[in-house]
């Protein structure tokens, strides 16, 4: 039965009221196209999201967000979803062309479909599929029976074909880019976009066609003269009865494809007798299963979905399994309290009320969290009516040590050696003999961190401290505990421009405090409450921060260490950094933030930090934040910080990372902290006088870029850019996008030579960049009272365990360019200081050596030969007294592309030699060094087989994926596996030379301190009295680091500036 079937028999028996907003006599049913919608996500959300463990979401998580956004906009009665079947339908059976040119799905998103139809099960959705029909047809005949059964229809889709279902009654919502813009469509809807009824649709695809779906139509009549022939004569039927009427070219065209029409019309119909039953009772929304859905929120890493789907859940009145009033009234406690807070001026409330009065904080639970690990821990019940629990933490992890007394580098029995063969890892990974730290590379003994019962303690009860007792008896309690969890509140994210505003602690999880000291009249003019002076309360606490014997808790210690120390207060004995450790257990991820890993690790959700100062022009400072109010979310971030910290020690120990965290990681971070704070002197006189003759050459460049084309545009609009060159000028084209052509670094590159305006135009870039993101930006990022730049040091953010740099990022500056290297004339001493590098020679290429005990490498390497130079003799089968410069150069390419796993295809890209001329060199390379293509082809396997790679002190990247992944995609991660023993061994060594100076440093009490590392480089600002003396400590503190199969060589320089350095012997 077709829609014009139902339209004619049965009009009188589907009459009833229009589908209107203000309807509510009539119940409103939501079907959703499955496939339609799953692959408007696919394209609409980058394809690069994917959760910690490499499983690509990005259309699951924009389904996800559709189906969520139209259960809180439509509120409907009833849903259900549609999906198409894998088998052939009727239509296949008639036209063997039908969708036949369709391509095949893309490899991302078939694993998807599975994990979409669990979130649809845990929705509690039925979904309705029949063989042989596809899910529009299944969309017509439930929307009918939903009209037949007195309920009005919203089809969510992405197929304009199911507007012909579209009638008083039923609804179509199409979404066009993307899952965010969608247009709906009703009768009226309809007759304007097309100038006829839904119905007759049909009969218009049987004119046009639809290429989408391989329907031929008719060739030649176009969309204007199909609406126009629809109108006027009602359907295709009538269209071919009056032929005579027509015009002789569309009649010619209409006689000889009369048939083909007919088959294209019937192809387009939706059928609307399906075998299927609309069970609307089975459709109600408040079948939804909340456990399940936060679960698999939970697997798939939606924290941001979370907020919406707990709205969901309160719009249906689905409570948590289990929840008494008290606990399922929690959240919305918390929101009624703030909204409360924002109406009006609220008394604030004593320090005896806190306890009593606060609401439940900073936290809304969504499951029970997953119990903690039974290794290493032992659970003591300490208090029958309490319900308290002790996690005490294991005596740490027994050493393991080689046959010199010294640490070893093996993981224990679970490691596999990098060649993937049951040999002893000691036989073929080398060790390394590393000099002690200064204390033991094991865990150190911890306090023990009180767990309150996990069933009982939910949310944050925390107390303000704004009293001199009350501050009294909180330091009494912290030194009492012995150990405990920190967090400062500040008007900024940088730390150095940062104002203190509170300090939150947890001594147990369910309890915090909160010291207001830098709360400001809120918005509204209200007072914030009481707190005591700033003043007196950082000297109160001082002792304690201060003291070695506490230990302290902390989520991004680096942080908070850097706005205490502002504030005058040296904080001593960081136990544990929770994102430091999460880090390590997953170096791949980006969500290492509080809120992140509680949501991941507790399966809890905290409340964002927008719904205290909220987002964009309306953003307000936390100081402005009502000291209640501010406490409930500080204390849950102390709160949350505690809780994390043994499930996230007990991950470090499962994965033999403890060993590293404590020995490398957790000792960098105060060197780290004060080489931030040391910062670098900056020649702003310099950077003044660059920046004008950098903007004087752009202008020269600017008016020659305007010469060669003829006329003014605006060189910096991408479309006016690709106009010009690929429409004036008529260079070859590379890629366009959907806004134009693409005028991207790597397309004006390859335009290089071919005209003078790409010339100029590339140089143009080049200086604009230079001028913008180092001159100008250095500058404003220069301390206006020190003369100083303070950059940022990243433990967290590269995959490989290599340290980065923020505000500004001085790992990437230029150094290819003369103009680029003459940024560095900028970095200089003190007076009476100067600047000394000291630099790892060929560092990656001598751990290759030591790791693969390739004998060619070693011998060049312990020789002092140049290994390019070798390595180029080979490739071209020359004597060495032969090579020339340039032959060292590809051959310098050719070692540092199989070291960063590149193909023959990306050594061809870089060199601009042939496919087959690369592959040939790569060969030729492997085959003078064996070794290289055994550790590569091991390491891959490893990386496949075990799902991770480690160094050789133990640090690990995990690839738990690689398998499952698109071809590019783990072509891409088996880059990565490959070059990151070697760069992570790398990272691991330069942090132990950085750890050993500074130590040394503070130990002789010299005045020279360590201000940056860049790449394999240190920089150093030394006095100049001790430039000797600290030259060949450093030198052999650096070389000495390790001892590997090769001797390890440093490079040294010293002048007044880091562009002027010269070499010291």
């Amino acid at each position: 039965m077709t829609i014009n079937q139902i339209n004619d028999q049965e009009a009188e028996e589907l009459s009833g009221e229009r589908l209107d907003s203000s309807n509510t006599t009539r119940k409103k049913l939501v079907l959703i196209d499955g496939h339609a919608i799953i692959h408007r996500a696919f394209h609409a959300v980058p394809e690069t999201l994917s959760t910690s463990k490499g499983e690509n979401v990005n259309a699951t998580f924009g389904f996800t967000s559709m189906l969520i956004k139209a259960l809180l906009e439509e509120k409907p009665d009833y849903i259900a979803m549609t999906f198409d079947r894998p088998s052939p339908t009727f239509r296949h059976e008639q036209f063997t062309e039908y969708k036949a040119h369709r391509p095949t799905l893309p490899d991302n998103i078939r694993p998807q479909f599975a994990r979409i139809h669990e979130v649809v099960e845990a929705f509690g959705i039925p979904i309705y599929e029949k063989d042989g029909f596809e899910a529009d047809d299944v969309l017509g005949t439930l929307s009918v029976q939903a009209n037949q059964q007195g309920v009005d229809t919203i089809i969510y889709t992405g197929d304009m074909d199911t507007l012909q279902l579209v009638n008083e009654h039923v609804v179509v919502k199409v979404a066009k880019r993307g899952i965010t813009e969608i247009t709906e469509y009703d009768e009226e809807g309809v007759k304007a976009r097309y100038g006829f009824e839904p119905d007759k649709l049909p009969d218009y695809k049987g004119l046009v066609g639809d290429k989408s779906d391989n329907i031929p139509g008719v060739p030649g009549i176009g969309e204007k003269t199909a609406s126009k022939l629809i109108a006027e004569y009602g359907s295709l039927e009538n269209v071919l009865t009056h032929l005579d009427e027509i015009k002789p070219k569309e009649q010619k065209l209409l006689r000889e494809y009369s048939e083909q029409a007919k088959q294209s019309k019937f192809l387009a119909t939706i059928v609307l007798d399906v075998p299927v039953q609309l069970d609307l009772e089975a459709c109600r929304p408040e079948h939804m299963n909340r456990d399940k859905v936060l679960a698999i929120f939970r697997e798939l890493e939606f924290r941001t979905m979370v907020e919406k789907v707990l709205s969901l859940f309160r719009q249906l009145g689905i409570p948590s399994a289990g929840e008494d009033s008290e606990t399922s009234n929690g959240y919305e406690r918390e929101r009624a309290h703030k909204e409360e807070v924002r109406e009006k001026a609220e008394p604030i409330p004593g320090q005896e009320e806190d306890l009593l009065l606060a609401p439940p904080v900073g936290v809304v639970p969504i499951m029970t969290p997953p119990p903690p690990p039974a290794d290493d821990a032992e659970v003591i019940l300490t208090d029958a009516i309490a319900k308290k629990a002790t996690y005490k933490a294991g005596q740490g992890e027994e050493q393991v040590k080689d046959e010199e007394g010294e640490p070893a580098i093996s993981d224990g029995p679970e490691q596999l050696n990098l060649f993937g063969s049951n040999e002893p890892a000691q036989e073929v990974v080398r060790r390394l003999r590393l000099p002690s730290l200064g204390g033991a590379p094991g865990e150190p003994q911890g306090t023990p961190i009180h767990i309150a019962d996990e069933n009982m303690v939910k949310a944050t009860n925390t107390m303000v401290v704004n009293s001199e007792d009350s501050l009294q008896v909180l330091i009494k309690s912290m030194y009492d505990a012995g150990a405990f969890a920190l967090d400062t509140e500040t008007t900024s994210d940088d730390p150095w421009h940062a104002d203190l505003v509170g300090i939150s602690m947890s001594m147990a999880a369910g309890e915090a405090y909160y010291i207001p000291v830098g709360h400001i009249h809120t918005i509204e003019n209200q007072p914030p409450g009481t707190q005591l002076a700033k003043a007196y309360i950082l000297e109160k606490i001082r002792q304690v921060l201060e003291d070695p014997g506490v230990q302290k808790y902390m989520h991004n210690a680096k942080y908070d260490m850097l706005i205490l120390a502002r504030n005058g207060i040296t904080l001593r004995g960081l136990a544990f950094d929770t994102m430091l450790g999460a880090y390590l257990t997953d170096p791949g991820r980006r969500g290492l933030g509080l809120k992140d890993q509680v949501f991941q690790r507790l399966g809890i959700v905290m409340t964002p930090i927008s719904q205290l100062i909220g987002t964009g022009s309306k953003m307000i400072s936390m100081a402005q934040v009502p000291i209640r109010l501010a406490a409930d979310y500080a204390g849950a971030d102390a709160d949350m910080t505690l809780r994390l910290v043994e499930p996230i020690k007990s991950e470090l120990r499962r994965h033999s990372l403890m060993n590293l965290y404590n020995s490398i990681e957790l000792p960098l971070l105060p060197v780290l902290l004060k080489m931030e704070m040391y910062g670098v002197a900056l020649d702003a006189a310099f950077l003044a006088e660059l920046e004008r003759t950098l903007a004087e050459q752009i202008g020269v460049l600017e008016h020659e870029i305007y010469d060669t084309v003829g006329h003014h545009f605006n060189i910096n609009s991408t479309k006016q850019l690709g106009d010009i060159l690929f429409g004036e000028l008529r260079l070859p084209s590379g890629r366009k996008t959907k806004t134009g052509y693409s005028v991207s670094a790597d397309v004006i590159e390859s335009l290089r030579g071919k005209h003078p305006m790409v010339d100029y135009l590339l140089e143009y870039r080049q200086l604009t960049k230079l001028k913008s993101t180092y001159v100008d930006g250095l500058l404003a990022l220069m301390d206006p009272v020190t003369g100083r730049v303070h950059t940022s040091f990243n433990q967290t953010v590269a995959s490989s365990g290599r340290l980065s740099s923020s505000n500004p990022n001085l790992q990437n500056i230029p150094v290819r360019t003369e103009v680029g290297r003459q940024i560095r004339r900028a970095f200089i001493a003190d007076p009476s200081f100067v600047l000394l590098t000291a630099d790892y020679s060929q560092f990656e290429l001598r751990i290759l050596a030591h790791i693969t005990h390739e004998p060619r490498l070693v011998e060049a390497f312990s020789k002092g030969e140049d290994i390019h130079t070798i390595t180029a003799a080979s490739l071209f089968n020359i004597p060495v007294a032969e090579v020339t410069k340039g032959q060292r150069r590809l051959a310098k390419t050719v070692v540092y592309a199989v070291l960063y796993g590149q193909s023959a295809f990306g050594l061809a890209q870089i060199t601009g030699m042939s496919n087959s001329e690369a592959s040939e060199f790569i060969k030729r390379y492997h085959e003078t060094f064996p070794n290289i293509k055994g550790y590569v082809d091991s390491t891959l396997n490893q990386a496949r087989i075990q799902g991770y790679v480690n160094t050789l002190f133990g640090r690990k990247r995990f690839f738990p994926e690689m398998q499952t992944l698109a071809f590019n995609e783990r072509l891409a991660l088996e880059r990565e596996a490959i070059n990151m023993p070697i760069q992570g061994g790398n990272a691991d060594l330069i942090k132990i030379a950085m750890i050993r100076i500074q130590n040394e440093l503070e130990k002789r009490k010299l005045k020279t301190r360590m201000i940056l590392q860049v790449h394999d480089e240190l920089v150093f600002e030394v006095a100049v009295e001790e430039l000797e003396r600290v030259k060949r400590l450093i030198k052999a503190m650096m070389e000495g680091v390790a001892r590997l199969d090769v001797p390890i060589k440093v490079e040294m320089k010293v002048g007044r500036n880091w562009y002027e350095a010269e070499p010291m012997e």
